[in-house]
């Protein structure tokens, strides 16, 4: 299929408007979980669909949308777009050459453009000058995909309505030079980049990286809708790993509860937020995970135990007991949103008030259905060689 074929056909139909979450829809069944990395995903012809679909009316769309999602500013990054943009002069399909070269794979490149225009999502490489950090992969964006489609769309509007970060020199400019210094540290360059100019928002966006100060499988900072992922410790997630201290080898990709977990602290992040007030990640502020009236129902909420057992090879940590976290009242609190969305039996029968409270409150009334309804096992014991001959440690 040659989508750049269909651009001179399109353009006289009504522009549609953007983000309308149509091709990328709610998922509230077990399809998704229940599924390898190698299944359940938007194939390259529907795809297809969806960037014509949005691109129908907008002459300008792509060139803009591409310049969003390979939006950069270390030099040599900035160099290889230069040089995308030369060998693409001339080409088929513009700007799409442009974005297949940055991703190095046409089936990511469409993936991209497609989440972008449907779910208002920014997937990219990271803010990394020395190209040091493993990227993502078109593997990587079908997990997002997944991810995005198990969050409701009134969710995501809310996170993706996120201001840009624009006054930090002017916030910290009364602080002690030390605490100024560490924020600069902390701060993430890539939450600077990306701004759609249509609204001067930031996108829910996921990048790669390593997190602060420490390799971290992902990490969400207060105030931001940013996801910083560690793809090696990440991909630890997906099936066939294997793993002697909790004696399982995966049968699905269970990557999907990490991203889904890191886009609950965004919407813990944005939940209170009225659109409008400037968010700092050092400054303390109104969100669920602080909010008097919900600090009760994370505390006495007890998590569900994970199929996957991720936790039970944590045990050595203060915040992890009997196989379920215990922690800071962030964590725990995003925690629990992942639960009711993919282990919701199991989370109605440990915390039944916590899961009302979601449901009523946070979820507007949507329920789904979970891990444990799957068909088919979600793993399987190891054998004698995986332990002791193949098989790695997950938590330590």
């Amino acid at each position: 299929m040659l989508l750049w074929l269909s651009c001179c056909h399109t353009a006289a139909l009504a522009a549609q408007p953007l983000f309308q979450n149509r091709f990328f829809t709610l998922s509230q069944g077990n399809e998704l979980l229940c599924a390898t990395s190698e299944q359940q995903f938007l194939p390259i012809d529907r795809l297809a669909e969806v960037i014509q679909f949005y691109e129908a009316g907008h002459p300008d769309l792509r060139g803009q949308a591409v310049a969003v999602l390979t939006d950069h500013k270390n030099p040599e990054r900035l160099d290889d777009l230069s040089d995308y943009r030369a060998a693409c002069t001339g080409q088929p399909g513009g700007d799409l050459c442009v974005l297949e070269k940055y991703w190095g794979d046409h089936e990511a490149a469409w993936r991209a453009l497609a989440l972008f225009y449907d779910t208002k999502t920014v997937v990219k490489h990271a803010e990394d000058p020395n190209y040091l950090i493993k990227p993502f992969s078109a593997d990587h964006l079908r997990i997002f995909e997944k991810a995005v489609r198990k969050i409701p769309a009134f969710l995501r509007q809310t996170i993706s309505k996120a201001k840009p970060v624009e006054k930090l020199e002017q916030e910290i400019a009364d602080q002690p030079a030390a605490m100024q210094a560490l924020i600069r540290d902390a701060y993430q360059e890539d939450y600077d980049t990306s701004i759609w100019q249509a609204d001067h928002t930031h996108p829910l966006t996921l990048v790669p990286g390593i997190g602060f100060r420490s390799q971290t499988v992902a990490q969400v900072f207060s105030g931001q809708n940013l996801i910083v992922f560690t793809v090696k410790a990440f991909d630890n997630g997906k099936e066939g790993s294997v793993y002697r201290d909790i004696g399982v080898e995966y049968l699905v990709d269970f990557r999907l509860p990490i991203v889904v977990h890191e886009i609950a602290h965004t919407i813990d992040n944005f939940h209170f937020w009225n659109g409008e007030d400037d968010l700092y990640f050092f400054y303390k502020y109104r969100k669920i995970s602080n909010d008097a009236q919900t600090l009760k129902i994370i505390a006495d909420a007890k998590l569900a135990l994970w199929p996957s057992k991720w936790f039970e090879a944590f045990e050595f940590l203060a915040e992890v007991n009997d196989g379920r976290y215990d922690g800071n009242v962030q964590e725990k609190l995003a925690e629990l949103v992942a639960q009711y969305i993919l282990i919701p039996e199991r989370l109605q029968q440990s915390a039944p008030a916590a899961y009302l409270w979601l449901r009523d409150d946070v979820f507007r009334g949507i329920e789904y259905q979970g891990y444990d309804r799957c068909p088919t096992p979600l793993t399987k014991p190891i054998s004698w060689w995986q332990r002791y001959a193949s098989g790695k440690l997950l938590g330590r």
